[in-house]
C-alpha cells in the first residue's frame, strides 16, 4: 500500500523506502528489495510524493524516526533507472 495515496498496488509497482543510518539516519529507496529494517512503499509517481511530504506519512510510516526524507523524488527514480 502506497504510504501517500493509500492505494494497495503490486509490490513491482512501487518503490520501497527504509531509514538507514548509513552516516547519519537517512530515508532511501532500497532499489533491490533487500536492506533490512522496517519498509514503506510508495508510488514513483511525483503526485504521490508531494502528498507524503504534506501528509507527513514517512515519519508516520516509520512510526516516528527522525529521518530525513529523500530530498528529490524524481531525481532518485531516474538515478534508480540509470544506475
Amino acid at each position: 500500500m502506497c504510504i501517500a495515496c493509500r492505494r494497495r498496488e503490486s509490490q513491482s509497482s512501487l518503490q520501497r523506502l527504509v531509514v538507514t543510518e548509513d552516516g547519519g539516519t537517512r530515508i532511501v529507496v532500497d532499489s533491490s528489495r533487500s536492506l533490512p529494517g522496517r519498509g514503506a512503499w510508495i508510488h514513483p509517481a511525483e503526485e504521490c510524493w508531494s502528498a507524503a511530504y504534506k501528509k507527513n506519512a514517512f515519519a508516520r510510516a516509520f512510526r516516528g524516526a527522525p529521518a530525513e526524507p529523500p530530498d528529490s523524488p524524481c531525481r532518485i527514480h531516474h538515478s534508480e533507472k540509470s544506475g
